[in-house]
């Protein structure tokens, strides 16, 4: 609904702060561009159709973390380089709103 009513002020673009508000604006329009930013995998929710490319009137940015994690904790590890405890809070359910 509001998706709506941000369209019919003719806007130019459509910045969606997470996948649901992506979704609702992809419902929308199929005209006026899109750009989100996710945590979720937006092919595998399949909000685009590839990285490469999206198709449509989406793009955006995906902050993927889970393979980025060794790689931080890594870079950590060669900052402070003594024995320090590291701990991680994740979610393990996947609501698909990120």
């Amino acid at each position: 609904m509001l998706a709506g009513e941000l369209l019919s002020r003719n806007v130019t673009v459509i910045i969606a702060w997470d996948a649901p508000a992506a979704f609702a604006a992809k419902a929308a329009t199929k005209t006026t561009p899109i750009v989100f930013m996710t945590g979720a995998d937006p092919v595998a929710k399949r909000l685009v159709e590839s990285f490469s490319r999206p198709g449509g009137n989406l793009t955006g940015v995906a902050a993927l973390i889970g393979g980025a994690i060794a790689k931080r904790l890594e870079i950590l590890h060669e900052l402070v380089p003594s024995p320090i405890t590291i701990v991680s809070l994740v979610s393990t359910r996947d609501t698909g709103s990120s």
